[in-house]
């Protein structure tokens, strides 16, 4: 098996395959160099993680923080609602799977954050969503989601 954090970007992976924008466009990067004629794309990354241990016999919380990110190459307002249309994919997914494939006791939407960046030959649009993914484990066994 594998820790709790790998299986989380594994299930990341498979299910955020999909969206009528992205598409297969999925990549597990925390920077990726972004291609002249960028298609909607999901970057996404699993970082941060807290814990706290929860009893005597070892079990542990922890919150895990999961960043999905929307790339868009557009010049028009259109940028915008494919951005929204990204966002609102990778809401439901996590929405219909509350504990992503088994592995968490449950998930928080904390924000999303939207930038535009116009430096090159078009615009790079982007809204990157972040939640909060609660595992519990065993101290011993962080392979292991209880």
């Amino acid at each position: 098996m594998s820790h709790v954090r790998n299986q989380l970007r594994d299930w990341l992976a498979a299910n955020l395959v999909g969206s009528p924008q992205a598409g297969s466009r999925v990549e597990q990067r925390r920077s990726l160099p972004l291609a002249k004629d960028l298609r909607p794309t999901f970057l996404f990354e699993v970082s941060n993680e807290t814990s706290t241990d929860i009893d005597m016999d070892g079990h542990q919380q922890r919150v895990i923080g999961v960043r999905v990110t929307a790339c868009v190459k557009d010049d028009s307002s259109d940028g915008e609602d494919t951005l929204d249309a990204m966002a609102l994919f990778v809401e439901g997914v996590l929405s219909d799977d509350p504990t992503l494939g088994g592995i968490a006791q449950d998930y928080a939407y904390q924000a999303t954050e939207f930038n535009f960046t116009g430096n090159a030959e078009r615009t790079l649009c982007t809204a990157a969503l972040t939640f909060a993914v609660t595992v519990f484990t065993a101290r011993a066994d962080p392979e292991t989601a209880l």
